[in-house]
């Protein structure tokens, strides 16, 4: 049996529309749904996404296969090279492109080109190594099915088909668990390029290791370089702590708060959206999270992104953003039931969030006649 589908509660989840009366019309030109005309399709895409209903009644609680761990690592180790490669190099980049030294008559004059390549080549070698070395090291603990949980969750609620049926209890085998854990790989496909560049950022840039990687390569192409010009910015990089805050916290500030208007968006025109965690404390990148955003908040009274977490149970929570400081501040509200307080807030001191790329799937008929022993 399918869910209830509200008009009401949809036009009620969109309150940037215009006030009533509207007529279906525009909200059909609006929410363009598929196939066109359908009130179905588009009562889906109005949405509310309700978790206590369209999620699964079972947390992110799964056992792993070695051979499902190393599948994991595999699809993160591809990125490897272009996640680093990437806004991590260009922030080395951005260093060495403020330094310049004034030369008589010829007045400011920045580093060569063959002395910032010589240095980036050095700190691209370091990342990759050291992102591979975390890969590597990945301990199964340190991840569940969040991604294939985000995405399959989403997939059935965009067919109208009820998910109640499957159950209070993580299906780690069977046709419904290698559906999540598929679609955990294709999370993955979709969005671990850009886990990994911010993890770089967050964790691997402000590491001692890379600084000084960075500051001994430049010297040594400056002394290769040799001449006035190369004594000069020899001198300048002694005095001067060239790469003293690469990376941190605050370099991900700015990022996240050029994905909150895409994050809303995506809200003002669907019923949910994946949304990819990053953590203070992760010590992998399997240690971040993914989750769906089915709502948000931003008015007079606050900022706040409304989510399903896996880890939750069929529970909504809140989490409260604040953008003002040197640093992302994320504050989960608490989960009231009618019995007391839900779960408790599992994850960690969020420093970075970002829209994850989705795409829909429709899960096989082996999945949908699935029941759970």
């Amino acid at each position: 049996m399918a869910r209830p589908l509200s008009f009401a509660a949809g036009v009620q989840r969109h309150p940037e529309i215009p006030a009533p009366p509207v007529s279906t019309r525009f909200w059909q030109q609006r929410f363009q749904p598929y196939p066109p005309g359908s009130l179905q399709a588009l009562l889906i895409k109005l949405g509310p996404f309700i978790p206590s209903q369209d999620a699964f009644q079972f947390n992110n609680t799964f056992s792993l296969t070695d051979d499902q761990v190393e599948q994991i690592r595999q699809h993160y180790q591809k990125f490897v090279d272009l996640a680093v490669g990437a806004a991590p190099l260009e922030l080395v980049g951005d260093a060495l492109n403020k330094l310049s030294v004034n030369i008589p008559i010829v007045g400011n004059v920045g580093l060569p080109d063959v002395v910032v390549d010589a240095v980036l080549g050095n700190v691209l070698t370091t990342l990759t190594e050291l992102l591979s070395d975390v890969i590597f090291d990945v301990k199964q603990p340190s991840f569940g099915r969040c991604g294939g949980m985000a995405f399959s969750g989403y997939d059935f609620y965009l067919i109208d088909w009820p998910v109640v049926g499957f159950g209070t209890t993580p299906p780690s085998t069977g046709p419904l668990g290698d559906y999540i854990f598929s679609r955990l790989l294709d999370s993955l496909d979709q969005n671990a390029g850009q886990f990994l560049e911010w993890f770089t950022i967050l964790h691997l840039l402000p590491l001692a290791k890379v600084s000084g990687v960075a500051k001994d390569a430049l010297l040594a192409a400056l002394a290769t370089f040799g001449g006035p010009i190369g004594d000069l910015f020899a001198a300048l990089v002694a005095a001067v702590n060239v790469f003293g805050d690469l990376g941190g916290p605050d370099s991900l500030l700015k990022r996240t708060k050029d994905e909150w208007p895409q994050i809303k968006e995506q809200l003002d025109g669907q019923a949910a959206c994946p949304v990819g965690l990053l953590f203070r404390d992760s010590k992998f990148p399997t240690s971040d999270h993914q989750l769906l955003a089915v709502n948000y908040e931003d008015d007079a009274n606050g900022t706040a992104l409304i989510v399903w977490d896996n880890r939750d149970g069929p529970y909504q929570r809140k989490l409260e953003i604040d953008f003002s400081g040197d640093e992302l501040q994320v504050t989960p509200d608490p989960i009231v039931l009618p019995s007391g307080n839900g779960p408790d807030w599992n994850g960690g001191d969020i420093k970075g969030f970002f829209l994850e790329g989705y795409f829909p799937q429709q899960p096989p008929d082996s999945v949908l006649e699935w029941k759970p022993e």
